[in-house]
């Protein structure tokens, strides 16, 4: 999808916020998996995390299931994001700035990814 480095156009259309450019500093591709770690201009970071191509009840359900494998409560967020024209659904979970937190984004994306590679095999 991405790679370090590219620009991606994120937007809030709940809100009618139209799409910003961001630059991705850090991403991974899992397939249908996306979790980026972006930045604006101003050196502002962000991220996401989306599953493309996937219908509300399927996300749910491997929130639900992430939490249990995980231990932190992963939800779907109630907002719809705009991520270079396609409108989404991201993944939400706590995660602060600071070494006890640093490998969560990545460990959930994987985690995601496996989850939903055994829902299509079953």
């Amino acid at each position: 999808m991405w790679e370090i480095g590219e620009r991606v156009d994120i937007g809030w259309p709940d809100f009618g916020r139209p799409p910003v450019p961001y630059e991705v500093v850090d991403v991974d591709n899992l397939g249908q998996v996306v979790r980026a770690r972006v930045q604006d201009g101003s050196g502002r970071q962000g991220g996401f995390l989306v599953v493309y191509g996937e219908e509300d009840w399927v996300l749910q359900l491997l929130a639900k299931e992430a939490s249990e494998a995980l231990g932190f409560p992963v939800v779907v967020s109630e907002l719809n994001c705009s991520i270079d024209g396609r409108v989404l659904r991201s993944f939400d979970y706590e995660w602060w700035p600071t070494p006890d937190y640093a490998e969560r984004p990545r460990l959930l994306a994987r985690t995601i990814s496996i989850l939903l590679e055994r829902m299509k095999a079953s």
